[in-house]
């Protein structure tokens, strides 16, 4: 009976020992727990905290982004106008230009020339383009000194005269030549012989790059010499 009754409290209180270190191993497990749910949440705070600074660099950016296109909107809008204005000068600047070019072409320019021949000619067998050997005058370079022809450089109105010397009963016959037609002429003969002169004068309207000179008719003869008896002058009386 004794044994028994010693036993018994024995036994409960290593039932209460059991129990206590199972609550204290509880205490422990709940202490790391909570640790842990600590160091969670702070992890936590400090995420939701970059999270926020995150959205918040996301939304600048989207500012800047947006500024950046409604920029980029304007500088488009502002490029189309700058090509509209472009094309308005370019089409004026066009325009100015034609008309620099029509009042350059209609201006009036300086054209004249003055020729004479030293030497007497005669026109064996064949007409003769009469050709000079001093020059006067040549103003715009309209008359060609290798080919004795005048070239006209612009549209117009031109006056034109020429004089020769005839001598000793031969016939003075030249022929005013355009483009290798007859235009207008002088003939003078004298039967008793001696000297004398003839020419003529015309005035008419030739196009750009027409070209006159002056033929001796064949065998026919025109007399010169130092005095320069022999001349073929032109001028541009208007341009159109």
């Amino acid at each position: 009976m004794l044994t028994a009754v010693v036993l018994v409290p024995l036994l409960l209180l290593s039932n209460t020992l059991a129990q206590d270190d199972t609550i204290s191993e509880i205490q422990k497990t709940i202490s790391v727990l909570e640790h842990r749910m600590n160091s969670a949440e702070s992890s936590l705070k400090e995420s939701q905290g970059n999270l926020v600074k995150a959205l918040q660099r996301v939304a600048v950016t989207e500012a800047k982004l947006q500024q950046a296109e409604t920029k980029l909107v304007q500088a488009d809008v502002k490029r189309v106008q700058l090509e509209s204005e472009l094309k308005k000068h370019s089409a004026a600047i066009a325009g100015l230009t034609q008309n620099l070019s029509t009042l350059q072409g209609k201006q009036t320019r300086h054209i004249a020339f003055s020729v004479g021949r030293s030497t007497s000619l005669t026109a064996t067998g064949e007409n003769k383009v009469i050709t000079y050997d001093k020059i006067w005058l040549n103003d715009g370079n309209g008359f060609n000194t290798g080919t004795n022809h005048f070239v006209a450089p612009v549209t117009g109105v031109y006056m034109f005269n020429y004089n020769n010397q005839y001598h000793s009963k031969k016939t003075s016959y030249v022929l005013f030549m355009i483009n290798g037609k007859r235009v207008q002429s002088s003939s003078v003969y004298h039967k008793n012989g001696g000297f004398g002169m003839s020419g003529n004068e015309i005035q008419l309207r030739l196009q750009k790059g027409d070209s006159v000179w002056l033929e001796l008719y064949k065998n026919d003869f025109i007399y010169s010499d130092g005095a320069l008896y022999s001349s073929f002058n032109g001028q541009l009386i208007y341009q159109n």
